[in-house]
């Protein structure tokens, strides 16, 4: 049922878990927002749209240099880098959305942390680095962060950091979500951010009046 009375919605989604395409499309469908917001930069975006397929390829034609017995299609770590060069899912599924039921679609993070971690994209496809990732276990480390999101939803347990980095970006971000409700005034918000941020240590939405969900709810 959609809750008319409220004008802005915090989503928490688990990033690299493409399975909940579904889910967060039933969300938006429940919700009926009339703009969306992604903590998503558009420096990352474009660069995935151009070129990602350049360095899947470059993943596709070292990963064949090196390929021994280790099912490379069923490897964890080699999978996570695949779904880093992907257009996230969340923005896919947002893009569905809008073009179906219509309205807006905002990303808001900030540009410059995108280009700090995608300026290393060569040594991630390294070699000698997709070796050693390959050597890994599997830590089930997409399993354990849904783990570790439950705990703290449903039990109020933290079991990870609030670092400096996602304060700036978490001010950034709701400056522009705080301009762009000037601009769209009286429409539904939803925000769709790592379900870490929704812990907002410091308060920085608190005078947006979220209403704070987690996907998995």
């Amino acid at each position: 049922m959609v809750e008319l009375d409220k004008t802005f919605f915090m989503l928490g989604i688990v990033h690299r878990d493409v399975s909940s395409r579904d889910r967060l499309m039933s969300w938006l469908n429940k919700q009926m927002p009339q703009v969306i917001t992604l903590e998503l930069s558009n420096y990352g975006l474009t660069f995935r749209e151009k070129m990602g397929d350049f360095y899947k390829q470059r993943l596709e034609e070292n990963l064949k240099k090196i390929k021994g017995h280790i099912d490379i299609s069923t490897n964890r770590h080699i999978q996570d880098i695949c779904t880093y060069l992907e257009i996230p899912y969340e923005y896919k599924v947002a893009q569905d959305y809008i073009q179906k039921h219509g309205g807006f679609i905002y990303l808001i993070d900030m540009d410059i942390f995108s280009l700090i971690k995608l300026k290393d994209i060569d040594s991630l496809l390294d070699i000698d680095n997709l070796k050693s990732l390959m050597a890994l276990e599997d830590d089930g480390n997409t399993q354990k962060e849904i783990l570790f999101a439950k705990l703290y939803f449903e039990k109020g347990i933290r079991t990870f950091e609030y670092n400096e980095e996602m304060r700036i970006r978490d001010i950034f971000m709701k400056d522009r979500i705080s301009l762009l409700m000037r601009c769209h005034n009286e429409k539904r918000f939803f925000h769709i951010c790592g379900w870490q941020h929704i812990y907002d240590p410091f308060k920085i939405y608190e005078d947006l009046n979220p209403t704070k969900v987690f996907i998995y709810d």
